[in-house]
């Protein structure tokens, strides 16, 4: 390829030999050029390169300057960029302000991308296999490294080849600094809409794995779409929803809002009062930024795919999946079925580093005596052992009968980050919501308040 604006002397020097290492400047100024251009060509690019796969190094930190935009949902063109790398003290890495320009005026289109970002990635890997081979010649060719410590750090080579993730692999020790100093700050959690289920888990965090798990009718469905519409407090949200309908979401967040009863709602009988309710409800909700996926059949490649195109509208701060176990998956074999999807969604959580909620189904309750029903384990989760595995939290629902009614019980039966209690909420069938129970200083005046609220 011709090159553009500079010669090969931006790329960096080989120790390697008289040969040039691999690479392209011109399909990398094309990748970097197109990123600027359009940020939503990012993702199209990622899925055929990594940032490392660049060989100039100005590339790299501009590119991984558009990366860091485009994860916080800011603007990636040249002004955004440049100010960026003022702002982290890297711009005479990048070149200067007129090295972005110049790239953003390539000649490139968000289409063709991808097919060039290949070209880099193809370049980089056979850069890894020369400089890995070349390593390898300079150990064998070593008379004082033991024959087993050669054949290891061979095939050490080789996983890097392969992978191309070498900056993925780090010492313990390192960023450590990093860690202390977010010590003194605040924790990024975000809030639940409930107080007390906040002091047990923390909060949603990013990159971790949620599951509310229920049994039919129990309120999962409540507690996730509830958690949706308070995180888009503070971005956007992805919810796929595979139970339910938008309507028949909407039609729940309205009386959740207007405090109208849902049997008004789905017999038709609103009177001028519930009107009144109902149009208050509606600028409650109206601009919420949360976007439904309500397709009744979708595979973790589909709410990965939806999330970024969500994350390409604001900044992406969750994704919400009712319910698990209605993800289709891979296999003959439903539990590893089950198991892949669970795994799949903690993958996403880790890849997008925000928090996966997700509801899923617990087994029915076997039949037995008495008003009061045993509280659900892990063991009741339903067509799996991953999702336990998986969760860094897993909270299960279990509503309380007659007189009880009202309560429904929280189990924090895994906690990553904390203890594992329970917590009594308050149901609100009739409103489609779950609140914080008001405090009382004794448990039968809490009883009491309960019975004459009923």
């Amino acid at each position: 390829m011709t090159d553009y604006f500079h010669s090969d002397a931006d790329a960096p020097a080989d120790d390697t030999g008289a040969f040039e290492l691999p690479h392209d400047v011109s399909a990398e100024r094309y990748v970097v050029g197109a990123m600027l251009r359009d940020g939503s060509v990012v993702d199209d690019v990622l899925d055929e390169m990594t940032i490392t796969d660049l060989h100039v190094p100005k590339h790299e930190v501009i590119a991984e300057s558009i990366l860091r935009l485009a994860s916080a949902g800011e603007p990636t063109g040249p002004i955004a960029v440049n100010d960026d790398l003022t702002k982290h003290g890297l711009m005479q890495q990048a070149g200067g302000p007129a090295t972005v320009f110049e790239l953003e005026s390539y000649p490139s289109t968000a289409s063709n991308a991808g097919f060039y970002a290949r070209i880099v990635h193809n370049h980089a890997v056979r850069r890894r296999a020369i400089e890995g081979a070349t390593r390898i010649m300079q150990a064998a060719r070593s008379g004082d490294t033991d024959v087993t410590e050669v054949v290891e750090a061979a095939r050490r080579e080789v996983e890097l080849i392969q992978t191309g993730r070498k900056k993925h692999l780090e010492m313990i020790w390192e960023g450590v600094d990093t860690t202390l100093e977010e010590l003194a700050e605040k924790p990024d959690y975000l809030p639940t809409p409930w107080a007390s289920i906040d002091r047990i888990i923390g909060g949603w965090a990013p990159g971790g794995f949620y599951v509310i798990a229920a049994r039919p009718g129990a309120g999962k469905t409540l507690a996730v779409v509830q958690s949706a519409m308070k995180l888009a407090h503070t971005g956007v949200v992805a919810f796929s929803s595979i139970e339910m309908g938008k309507k028949e979401l909407q039609k729940r967040l309205l009386a959740n809002y207007g405090e109208v009863n849902q049997l008004m709602i789905r017999d038709h009988i609103l009177g001028r009062q519930e009107w009144e309710r109902m149009a208050g409800a509606r600028s409650r909700l109206h601009g919420a930024p949360v976007w439904i996926d309500a397709r009744g059949s979708v595979t973790v490649a589909d709410i990965r795919a939806s999330a970024r195109a969500v994350a390409r509208t604001g900044k992406l701060v969750a994704i919400c999946v009712d319910y698990l176990q209605l993800v289709k998956g891979e296999g003959q074999d439903r539990r590893l079925e089950v198991d892949g999807v669970s795994r799949g969604l903690k993958l996403l959580a880790k890849e997008l580093n925000v928090p996966v909620i997700v509801a899923a189904q617990l087994k029915r309750p076997a039949p037995q005596k008495g008003k009061q029903r045993a509280l659900p384990t892990l063991a009741d989760l339903r067509e799996s052992g991953g999702i336990e595995q998986d969760a860094d939290v897993v909270l299960l629902l279990e509503r309380g009968i007659e007189e009880h009614a009202r309560d429904l019980t929280v189990v924090a039966a895994k906690n990553r980050q904390g203890e594992e209690k329970q917590v009594t909420l308050r149901w609100e069938g009739e409103y489609a919501r779950i609140v914080d129970r008001k405090w009382s200083p004794t448990a039968l005046l809490d009883e009491n308040e309960i019975r004459r609220q009923q």
